[in-house]
């Protein structure tokens, strides 16, 4: 959760964040507060407590994310201009008031850094003057420092190494080491600045200028570290850090390590070579490495001649110009690894992350400032270079104001465009569609109430036939009426009786075919018939009749080609799944285009009328919200109409996922399951269930496994008992 108040960006005390310019009560200090700072308090308050602990690097970060959600705004952006500076408010013990400390210092002055810059731009009224106030006195304290690192010789090496370990409070086994190094280079007649011995006579808040000239001016760096948190600690990695980036712009200058482990060197010191400390003799070998670095290896590579890369930077120029989307990434990172200081390859990288084409970058609508390859080629620039591109930034931020003037624009017409939805192609051609489903829901209907109510019909009926089969028969075994001489007369009765009743069943379920009704029909009937007439007999002819038409029944009531009630069902349900499948692409993606193209006009409409130079971008996010109403017209036809496709289309079941998802599979319905249950105590009940079950269920929703075992379950066990009375 975020802190309820923001704290001050000079002593960390907590602020009344309801006014813009806010006097912290602790220190005195002006704050002045954005909406921005108020909707991230907790991020802003963690950066600038990240900067007063001269994090410089992780707070800078974390300004970064927030310009680049929330756009720029003074008092982030001024935040992110002490970062650049190494900038920590500490407490003057005269006055009691907290004054910036330089830990950074750079060649540009701040009064010139983009960041200031624009910050400057955007407030007014007291809040310029604390900011200009404040600028000033910085610039006057780096030209100060600036001087003193004028006037000290340059350095031939830098040892960066921990001086006191922050939980013992005592000096670090690091110190020694660095003062073995400082003394064997010094031997060798080196100029070294060990912090120890070059800084023993200085003021602590006079250290900076110091390292500064020794950091510009050094051509070798050596890292010792016996702990893995030193060289992650914040003067070490503020140090090894700079140098890093002075390489960067400096090929020639080179970085040594010496530590125990290689495996826990910071990510930023992959691929180096390190010497390891465990090892005999190691700071000997490392003042061997730096001594042979120095005495002629120090040139860099030649990685390929000016040709060669002016004509690899003009290849990826006239890719990015022609809009290529792949083929620039890899020849821009193989550019930038091959010229590392060469600040056009950052620029290149910066244009295709916003695709942009060189020709036109400047007309765009961006924020540069906040863009890691915009800062690095900025700071690798230099004269007209560096000044192209801090102009070209500034136009496109300037861009900024027309593009957010469009995209309201563009938000209105989408409003417009979804409320008369209906009167536009798009939306009549969605009438049509929805119309044509309508229609098949209707025939789907028409077909699956046939087969419902024909199976429901003529089941029953078979099923009653069968049952007074087995009713009268085992009245005549109780009644002793097999052992009468008029039981021939009264089996032909029973015969004839139930032959017809079930011929009638037989009929109705297989009215889906009229060929097949027919031919099975007629079978039936013969051989019923021949019960009647061979009464001692009948119970075979009987028995082959009703488990004939029942297995021709389960066979070809599955194939859509024999049952013409499914085929038409199935017909109608591919066209709704078709149907639905067109009302997608229109309520979508058609809809989607329609808008595009509604907005490009705009954006034609909004340059002319405004006369302006630069190019306003359709952006999706300003319509897609709106759109987004369009597209639960196809929610709600495929939450309504999935169930007409699924009875004649059923889903495919991942048996993969069987076990582990089962609430997204089917489920048995209760009368399937007391279908199945009742067929422990009754001979009626379950049929009946059965039925009931199947029919009632249009849509499938179920499985009806237990119900189908009870129908044809039923059949067998009614056969079974007529064949005891019988026999």
């Amino acid at each position: 959760m975020g802190n309820e108040f923001l704290n001050c960006r000079c002593c960390g005390g907590v602020l009344d964040t309801f006014s813009n310019l806010t006097v912290c009560e602790h220190c005195g200090a002006t704050n002045f507060i954005s909406d921005v700072a108020n909707k991230k308090i907790f991020q802003l308050n963690r950066a600038n407590k990240l900067r007063q602990e001269s994090e410089f690097d992780n707070a800078a970060r974390i300004y970064d994310n927030i310009l680049e959600e929330y756009g720029p705004t003074a008092d982030i952006l001024w935040y992110r201009a002490l970062c650049e500076y190494g900038i920590e408010y500490v407490p003057d013990p005269i006055s009691d008031k907290y004054i910036p400390t330089l830990h950074r210092i750079n060649d540009e002055s701040l009064l010139d850094c983009s960041f200031f810059k624009q910050s400057i731009e955007l407030c007014e009224g007291e809040q310029k003057e604390t900011l200009l106030k404040e600028a000033n006195y910085i610039d006057e304290v780096q030209t100060k420092y600036l001087n003193i690192a004028a006037d000290e010789a340059p350095y031939d090496v830098f040892i960066c190494y921990k001086e006191t370990d922050l939980d013992t409070g005592e000096e670090t086994e690091d110190v020694k080491l660095a003062d073995e190094l400082y003394k064997e280079l010094t031997k060798r007649g080196y100029k070294v600045f060990f912090a120890r011995k070059t800084l023993e006579e200085k003021l602590s808040i006079e250290y900076e200028p110091y390292i500064f000239a020794a950091l510009k001016s050094a051509k070798a760096m050596a890292v010792i570290g016996t702990k893995a948190e030193y060289f992650s600690s914040v003067w070490v990695k503020n140090e090894w850090g700079r140098f890093l980036k002075l390489m960067e712009k400096h090929p020639e200058k080179q970085i040594f390590f010496a530590c125990d482990d290689p495996e826990e060197l910071p990510r930023a010191f992959a691929y180096k070579q390190a010497q390891i400390l465990g090892e005999k003799g190691a700071i000997k070998n490392l003042a061997n490495n730096i001594d042979s670095f120095l005495n002629g290896n120090n040139t860099a590579k030649t990685l390929s001649s000016d040709s060669e890369r002016d004509k690899l930077y003009n290849e990826i120029l006239s890719k990015l110009e022609s809009g290529e989307e792949n083929g620039p990434r890899l020849l821009i990172n193989n550019f930038i690894s091959r010229y590392p200081g060469y600040a056009q390859g950052y620029w290149l990288r910066m244009l295709y992350t916003n695709k942009a084409k060189p020709s036109n970058i400047k007309k765009l609508p961006r924020y540069l400032y906040a863009d890691p390859d915009y800062n690095k080629a900025v700071t690798l620039a230099g004269g007209n270079l560096k000044e192209e591109y801090t102009q070209i930034a500034a136009s496109c931020n300037g861009n900024l104001k027309y593009q957010d003037e469009f995209s309201k624009i563009v938000r209105e017409k989408a409003i417009d465009y979804v409320n008369g939805f209906d009167e536009t192609k798009s939306g009549q051609q969605k009438e049509k569609i929805i119309e044509k489903i309508r229609r098949n829901v209707s025939k789907v209907d028409t077909y699956n109430n046939k087969l419902r109510f024909s199976f429901a019909a003529g089941y029953s009926i078979f099923y009653i036939g069968v049952f007074l089969l087995f009713l009268i028969s085992m009245i005549f075994d109780l009644s002793n009426l097999y052992y009468m001489e008029e039981i021939k007369y009264a089996l032909m009765f029973r015969n004839l009786l139930c032959a017809t009743i079930i011929l009638a069943g037989i009929a109705i379920a297989l009215s889906y075919n009229m060929v097949l009704d027919v031919i099975t029909t007629a079978t039936c009937a013969v051989l019923l018939t021949i019960s009647i007439f061979n009464p001692y007999e009948g119970f075979f002819w009987i028995a082959f009749a009703v488990l004939g038409s029942m297995g021709t029944y389960i066979y070809t009531s599955q194939i859509s080609s024999l049952n013409e009630n499914k085929w038409f069902r199935e017909d109608a349900s591919r066209r709704i799944k078709s149907e639905l499948e067109k009302l997608q692409k229109v309520v979508s993606t058609d809809a989607n285009e329609d808008m595009r193209e509604i907005a490009f006009k705009l954006s034609k409409q909004f340059m002319e009328e405004k006369n302006i130079d630069c190019i306003v971008e359709v952006k999706e996010e300003d319509y897609i919200t709106e759109l987004e109403k369009i597209n639960k017209i196809y929610e709600y036809a495929e939450d309504e109409y999935t169930k007409y496709i699924e009875v004649s289309i059923p889903k495919k079941i991942d048996m993969e996922s069987y076990f582990t998802k089962e609430s997204e599979l089917k489920k048995e319905s209760v009368l399937s399951t007391a279908a199945g249950v009742s067929m422990m105590f009754l001979i009626g009940l379950p049929s009946a269930l059965g039925i009931i079950d199947l029919t009632t269920d249009k849509y499938k929703r179920y499985k009806h496994t237990a119900s189908i075992v009870a129908l044809i379950g039923s059949i067998l066990f009614t056969i079974f008992f007529f064949w005891i009375a019988e026999m």
